[in-house]
């Protein structure tokens, strides 16, 4: 089984996405654990215990650059989907990022974002 992260500062934000995230994956037949945090300092405490697959990062301005840049240097292979205020998509893509996009958080371009990172990793 394999992880998926959530990395936002708003709570309702993290529980939409996980639901988005549960639906998308369930279509697909694949069920991994989930897990939000709006607190950096946790989630990266979190990931060095457990190294997720993909983490969803959803964190405003240069918080959500700041985390994208320690999170792949951390952990190089860990997919990364980036949903953003500000637009950091040449950053995005200087970084390898699967999917950029900005804000607001809408289902279709999780889905998107997960279709991209699935078909690369080759999980379905």
């Amino acid at each position: 089984m394999y992880c998926i992260a959530i990395l936002t500062d708003q709570k309702q934000e993290g529980q939409n996405c996980a639901e988005y995230i549960r639906n998308y994956c369930t279509e697909k037949k694949v069920f991994p654990l989930i897990e939000i945090y709006q607190d950096q300092e946790q989630f990266f405490e979190w990931t060095r215990k457990t190294v997720p697959a993909v983490v969803l990062l959803a964190l405003p301005g240069v918080s959500g650059l700041n985390a994208a840049e320690h999170l792949r240097s951390l952990y190089p292979k860990c997919g990364i989907i980036w949903c953003s205020d500000l637009d950091f998509s040449l950053h995005a893509f200087r970084m390898r990022i699967e999917y950029f996009f900005m804000k607001p958080v809408e289902e279709q371009k999780i889905k998107e974002g997960l279709s991209i990172w699935f078909e690369r990793s080759n999980v379905i």
